[in-house]
């Protein structure tokens, strides 16, 4: 399944300082058994996977 998210991000270098809010965009290819509670965690471990110079992300919303 696809899902449309929004979050802001800091970098490795400076995991406490939240420093870009990363407009909509689509993340794909999340499995459809993946449980509804569980899918803001897995969506956050797939955009950490995919980008390695994120440090952490927060205000995730799936829109």
């Amino acid at each position: 399944m696809d899902y449309r998210v929004s979050y802001e991000h800091s970098l490795k270098s400076a995991p406490d300082d939240f420093i870009v809010h990363v407009p909509p965009q689509l993340v794909d290819d999340v499995p459809a058994n993946v449980p509804r509670a569980l899918l803001p965690e897995y969506i956050t471990d797939l955009i950490l996977k995919r980008s390695p110079q994120i440090g952490k992300i927060r205000c995730l919303r799936i829109l």
